[in-house]
């Protein structure tokens, strides 16, 4: 039963829904997150041995990146922010049958924005490289763009999909359809992209049908729970519905938001090319480190509020709303500041260990692992981020985050701009980490003014203990490193592991023993739901 809150009481006692009600939804989502990001560093070994660290992967990974922005505006960012509140609110107040409805009339209108998005693009690419005079290189970017775009309709309607089952409290099967997605890709390295010639700059063509194909697969995938929940296709095109106009009211802003942290990734790639060649695959393999922690609990955490968030504002318990949000941010800071502190004191290890092999080199190591360092300084900044936009979002205010992420953008281009040409790739990934703090205290503050009180103080002294129990960590895990490195070369498979997971071995007990003497309240509540009475 839910009971009411005292105004003063400190966040952890607040008697509103358990603490393990997040934690075990959360948990679920991290297994199959877990599971999807470990996979997707298994691809990206592939990826790197396949393709290094040079041109052809810069060209792959940029031009990947312009589908990937609709994947995230339409998909899982600004759609997603519009549509989930207003679904969460017709299943609450209407019944399935009305929700459904909704979902319907909102993925007919989609499929003909994306089908027609995806027909204009493509022609436009075609068309260019039919009569322009490019260099080589640009027109290896064109042609993979153009065979991977059309992915993005499959994956913006595997979204929107993803979107109506989290409302219906459904997580781990479109937390796991990414899997897919990865098994897929790499099955294309060694299926698919030999059939496309014997150079490395035809046979990456076979990689992009290969995202095509994922894409498709991860719809496929969420369909049939769709199905078992009472969904049924309906074409329902009417622009005139009114589900249909109130979420292309928020959606608007919300689309400029997201298009804004896209041009952040479009600006430092571009920018990147200038630095040099290697720098705009440097920077990707760098997320796709980042994304192991920032997706295991970051996304998995932001996925799971949203709906809970958007329940909550339904019932008009806001008191409850800032005592879910403060638990949030308090368990992300639990987590995403020892992982923070572990990729910069470990980046080169973890870096050798997972990638150098075959054409890339200790060179590529190095510069990866100079990107990874800074890009880690922002991870606990980009989560929390998430979930405070989802707050906003859940209130039905896509306005603000909008407005913070364009600052925020032209924050990361002046910061992009003095920092590339000094520290190179590092530059980039330290400017984009600098944005993200940015982007995050400006939507605290915002969202403080909006609906009271987020118990600031206790989260400032929570992230302070945290941080002296993660710099603890830090020592532990450089000692144990250096000490191994005396006694092991890093030319085996067998001592490269024993160099990453030694220290993460040590660093992890250390770093739960501070966070138990230091923060206990923070760890038995959060980690494993405990309610103080």
């Amino acid at each position: 039963m839910e009971q009411s809150a005292k105004p003063n009481t400190p966040l952890l006692h607040q008697p509103t829904t358990p603490p393990s009600s997040m934690v075990r939804s959360t948990g679920a989502l991290s297994v199959a997150t877990m599971t999807s990001r470990v996979l997707g560093l298994v691809r990206e070994m592939v990826f790197a041995s396949f393709m290094g660290q040079g041109l052809v992967a810069s060209a792959f990974f940029y031009a990947f990146t312009i589908p990937n922005m609709f994947r995230r505006l339409l998909g899982e960012g600004a759609l997603s922010a519009a549509f989930v509140p207003l679904f969460t609110e017709r299943l609450h107040k209407e019944g399935k049958e009305a929700a459904w409805r909704a979902a319907n009339s909102v993925a007919s209108a989609v499929t003909v924005a994306l089908v027609a998005i995806a027909a204009l693009v493509v022609g436009g690419l075609c068309l260019t490289l039919a009569l322009a005079d490019l260099n080589e290189a640009h027109r290896l970017i064109l042609r993979l763009t153009a065979t991977m775009f059309p992915y993005m309709i499959f994956i913006c309607l595997a979204g929107l999909a993803m979107g109506v089952l989290n409302s219906m409290r459904h997580f781990f099967v479109p937390a796991f359809s990414p899997v897919l997605m990865n098994i897929v890709l790499i099955s294309s390295v060694f299926v698919i992209c030999p059939q496309f010639g014997k150079t490395l700059e035809t046979q990456v063509m076979g990689l992009a049908v290969g995202v095509l194909l994922g894409g498709i697969v991860q719809l496929a995938y969420q369909l049939p729970q769709l199905w078992r929940e009472g969904w049924r296709p309906r074409w329902s095109l009417n622009w005139h519905d009114e589900t249909l106009r109130h979420v292309g009211t928020l959606f608007a802003p919300s689309v400029i938001g997201v298009v804004a942290y896209q041009i952040n990734v479009i600006v430092a790639r571009t920018l990147g090319f200038f630095v040099g060649d290697y720098v705009p695959a440097a920077l990707n393999n760098a997320d796709r480190l980042m994304e192991l922690p920032q997706g295991v609990f970051g996304v998995s955490l932001a996925t799971y509020m949203l709906p809970a968030l958007s329940a909550i504002v339904a019932r008009g318990a806001m008191e409850e709303f800032r005592v879910e949000l403060g638990r949030a941010l308090r368990f992300l800071m639990v987590i995403t500041v020892p992982a923070t502190v572990g990729l910069i004191v470990l980046g080169e290890p973890i870096v050798r260990l997972l990638f150098e092999r075959g054409r890339f080199d200790a060179e590529s190591t190095r510069h990866c692992a100079f990107a990874l360092q800074f890009s880690a300084l922002g991870l606990s900044f980009y989560s929390s981020t998430s979930i405070i936009a989802r707050g906003f979002y859940a209130l039905k205010d896509t306005r603000t985050p909008m407005y913070a992420a364009v600052v925020s953008m032209v924050v990361n281009v002046i910061f992009s701009l003095f920092l590339m040409w000094p520290l190179k790739e590092g530059g980039l990934a330290l400017a984009n980490s600098l944005s993200a703090m940015f982007n995050a205290t400006v939507l605290f503050i915002l969202l403080r003014r909006r609906v009271g009180m987020l118990h600031g103080s206790t989260l400032a002294a929570t992230a302070a203990r945290i941080a002296l129990a993660a710099l603890i960590m830090a020592a532990a895990c450089w000692g144990t490193h250096h000490w191994l490195a005396g006694w092991l070369s890093p030319t085996t498979l067998m001592h490269n592991l024993a160099l990453v997971f030694g220290p993460i071995a040590v660093g992890v007990a250390v770093y739960f023993a501070a966070a138990f003497l230091l923060a206990r309240e923070e760890v038995l509540a959060i980690l494993h739901g405990h309610r103080h009475g």
